[in-house]
């Protein structure tokens, strides 16, 4: 049964949208309603009014935050800030009294020549979120929204900087400031798996006139700096069941029937708990004038009156500009640094943005995958997560995430978990309660690699191999099914059932028993040939099974080659296939073939049938999600640059883009204007309507997570980072792939890349430029930073084959367009 709350806010909002009523209607509301589908997720919610009020089908807005603090803010299409775990929104409006006229910038208004609402990140890649909406009567509102700390504590503050100019001449009006219980991301979460948080419901609202802040139930609310000359706020003070009494009782009717606001400083709602407050400041501005208001907004433990002092201490303008000496000191002075040709420029930009997500995701040194509904830890998504932050250039936090909260959900007890022992199983409750047996290896892939990164002086591998590394290869060898696979479970969510086995957690097992093994192997372990047999003998079940599948679906006349999800889908043609693509990402196992000549074909033709069924522009998983994967893109991306085929390659990377990460739709069918929908940033999954502009809307429901999706954004630095170069056969003959995935017209004319501070698997930094002459058609490529001398080069050249080449003055054969280069060689140069 639907609670009162979720009836009352689908009543209220669809009456509102039906009626073209003056009111806030978010944006991901007014894409709910724009189609309206009466189906659900009926094993999440329990009714539509449910899934509708927590926001199920367009998960999409921008987040702010503090590097490894607990709480983010996100930040809303029209500019709304809605602080994670605080129960309220806030936005900026404007309302001009002559003619009474409420300007919401959630609303088109006719006859526009200017978007109505653009969005932008401060220099394009800060986690600084800018908001600007022009009226039609030429006032202009910005709202810029940022987190920052305050205080010897360094606690949390939000700072919601408003400001308001006359464009074109003068201008008067009131700047409003809203707050709001519904926000970006939902009204009220209320689901079956046990989620009420984040939730919106105000059910007490009281401003505080002598401290300037609002009490937004028993937390504090905003704080303004300057106290506002109008005010109201309101609630349902007859306890009224009737859904008519809030829009006919609340702001924004009242500025429109009475140039007024209530004057209230207290409401309350007992009912649907939708108290709405409105803040006013006047304005009367000449042409080009600016009058401006600063909010606060406390996301951190506050109390008492030291704690209000510690907020309002520094001038706003004085932590905003701290906050930007930080971010920029982290993303453009620490790390790895990418200088890229104007053509694709914001490729770095975009990297840069995703580090900084990645930080702010991290709660005190672990990741979480998201701000809302994945604020907790999976294994699976903080390996990869790790491992990209260390190639960031991030090592501190992947040092706290491996060694010392990865051993606090090691179980080191007696028990089971379904049809697995306890004892070296790495898992909290995310991997019990969902059978998510892929996460030994990827906790082990994690430990080798970051050892890899760190160095041999961090002696990181040392210091978990007993009893972390050790114990959890022999989980791995000896909680396998009688066929010498993993047991059934759903592992990644994205591949298939939960009562059924997985090659995804064998293809993890094996690259992580493969670091372990390796990993002894530099620490001189006694049990190195123990880790070694165990690696063999998953290796041995798992292309036995793959090659009794494969013998399978010939015979039944299949006469396309994939990797089903598991020996439990032979024959299963649908887009859960996708789980083989870490075969290649970023499991490595291609390399040397680990499962074989046949299966490695078979994995490489897997991507052929791939690309042929479920990508059109990105990859369409209709069989999980109903909707685009912009991750499972960046992988297959990832899987096809790794064997060579550039052009996919780059057709997923500009899909994942262009189309998600920088989404965009039309404010209503055949409207010019358009929402900004996310700025750099992907959900796990991408809606069908928003990625085609509604031209194709499911007739069923879909699955949404969250966003910004931190598995996501680790993927797209690593596919971006091994585009400049990725390392090759770092156990046998070492040797490094040098730009690699630079298409042709990334380099036209005279363009140039260079690669600076970027970590390697081999424990130093590398760096070096490529520049590109195509009057003289030849490419010149500069050390800067030189790896160890067991280390080679490969310059694959995508221009055409190559006529001669030289390393540091010495010709070198050539043959196609492959280069072998020599270690530290200091410049090459190659003619095609």
């Amino acid at each position: 049964m639907a609670l009162t709350s979720e009836l009352m806010f689908y009543e209220v909002m669809w009456r509102a949208w039906a009626r073209g009523e003056t009111y806030p209607i978010p944006w991901w509301v007014q894409q709910t309603l724009r189609r309206w589908s009466d189906s659900f997720d009926g094993g999440l919610f329990d009714s539509k009014e449910g899934a509708f009020a927590s926001n199920a089908l367009y998960r999409y807005w921008n987040m702010i935050g503090v590097k490894d603090h607990v709480q983010e803010s996100l930040v809303g299409q029209a500019g709304e800030i809605e602080p994670v775990y605080e129960a309220y929104a806030v936005f900026g409006f404007i309302f001009e009294p002559d003619g009474r006229r409420v300007h919401l910038p959630q609303l088109a208004e006719p006859n526009r020549p200017l978007p109505a609402v653009t969005q932008r990140m401060d220099g394009r890649y800060l986690p600084v979120v800018l908001s600007t909406y022009r009226t039609d009567s030429g006032i202009v509102l910005d709202q810029k929204a940022l987190s920052t700390t305050v205080g010897n504590r360094q606690r949390d503050v939000v700072l919601h900087r408003l400001s308001v100019s006359a464009d074109g001449g003068p201008r008067r009006g009131w700047l409003c400031l809203a707050v709001m219980p519904s926000g970006p991301s939902s009204f009220q979460r209320h689901d079956r798996a046990g989620r009420y948080v984040p939730d919106r419901q105000i059910s007490f609202l009281r401003y505080n006139k002598a401290e300037q802040r609002i009490e937004v139930n028993t937390g504090w609310g905003p704080i303004f700096d300057t106290p506002p000359a109008s005010f109201g706020v309101y609630g349902n003070p007859n306890s009224s069941g009737d859904p008519e009494g809030y829009l006919t009782d609340n702001p924004f009717h009242d500025l429109v029937a009475a140039g007024t606001l209530n004057g209230a400083d207290t409401a309350m709602d007992t009912v649907a708990s939708m108290c709405t407050g409105v803040f006013a400041w006047p304005f009367d501005l000449a042409a080009g004038a600016r009058m401006s208001v600063d909010v606060r907004l406390p996301v951190d433990d506050y109390r008492g009156g030291q704690d209000l002092a510690d907020i309002r201490a520094r001038p706003a303008g004085d932590l905003e500009a701290a906050n930007r000496a930080f971010w920029t000191g982290k993303l453009d002075g620490e790390g790895l640094q990418l200088g890229l040709p104007p053509l694709v420029s914001h490729l770095f930009d975009l990297f840069r943005l995703c580090r900084a997500n990645l930080l702010i995701l991290a709660d005190s040194g672990v990741i979480h995958p998201g701000p809302t509904i994945y604020d907790s830890f999976w294994v699976r998504d903080s390996a990869v997560e790790g491992i990209a932050c260390a190639l960031n250039g991030d090592n501190g936090l992947p040092a706290t995430q491996f060694g010392q909260h990865y051993p606090t959900v090691f179980n080191q007890g007696p028990g089971q978990f379904g049809p697995v022992a306890a004892h070296g199983f790495f898992g909290g409750d995310h991997e019990k309660n969902d059978q998510e047996w892929d996460s030994n290896g990827e906790a082990l892939w994690a430990f080798g690699r970051f050892d890899r990164i760190s160095g041999s002086a961090a002696a990181f591998g040392a210091k978990m191999f007993s009893p972390y590394v050790l114990e959890g290869a022999r989980w791995i060898r000896d909680n396998r099914s009688a066929f010498g696979l993993l047991p059934s479970g759903w592992s990644a969510e994205h591949i298939g059932d939960k009562d059924k086995p997985h090659y995804w957690d064998d293809f993890w097992g094996i690259a992580g028993l493969y670091e372990a093994a390796r990993l002894a192997e530099r620490l001189g372990a006694a049990q190195t040939g123990e880790l070694w047999a165990a690696f063999d003998d998953l290796r041995r079940a798992t292309t036995d099974s793959i090659r009794w599948v494969l013998g399978r679906q010939h015979d039944m006349g299949m006469w396309e080659t994939f990797i089903p999800t598991g020996p439990a889908d032979v024959g299963r043609l649908d887009s859960t296939i996708i789980g083989a693509v870490a075969y290649f990402h970023p499991c490595r196992l291609y390399m040397g073939q680990k499962l074989g000549a046949d299966v490695d074909l078979a994995a490489r033709m897997t991507l052929d049938t791939i690309w042929a069924h479920f990508v059109r522009g990105g990859f369409r998983h209709d069989a999980a999600w109903n909707a685009y994967g912009p991750y499972l893109t960046l992988q297959l991306a990832h899987a096809f640059l790794l064997i060579g085929d550039i052009a996919r390659m780059d057709a997923c990377l500009s899909w994942a883009v262009g189309n998600a990460a920088y989404a965009t739709v039309s404010r209503s069918d055949g409207a010019p204007d358009r929402w900004e929908v996310v700025q750099g940033s992907w959900n796990e999954q991408h809606t069908y309507p928003i990625a085609t502009d509604f031209a194709e809307v499911p007739d069923r429901w879909w699955y949404m997570g969250d966003i910004p999706h931190g598995w996501a954004a680790a993927e797209f630095n690593l596919l971006l980072r091994d585009i400049a170069f990725f390392e090759s056969d770092e156990d046998g003959a070492p040797h490094v792939y040098l730009a690699p995935g630079v298409a042709p017209h990334w380099l036209t004319g005279s363009a140039t890349i260079t690669v600076k501070d970027a970590p390697t698997v081999f424990g130093v930094p590398f760096g070096f430029t490529v520049r590109h002459d195509d009057a003289a058609r030849t490419v010149t490529i500069d050390v800067t930073q030189q790896l160890p001398g067991t280390v080679s080069f490969v310059y694959p050249c995508r221009f055409g084959v190559v006529r001669a080449a030289t390393a540091d003055g010495q010709s070198l054969p050539v043959r196609g367009s492959d280069v072998t280069l020599p270690a530290r060689f200091r410049q090459a140069v190659i003619s095609y």
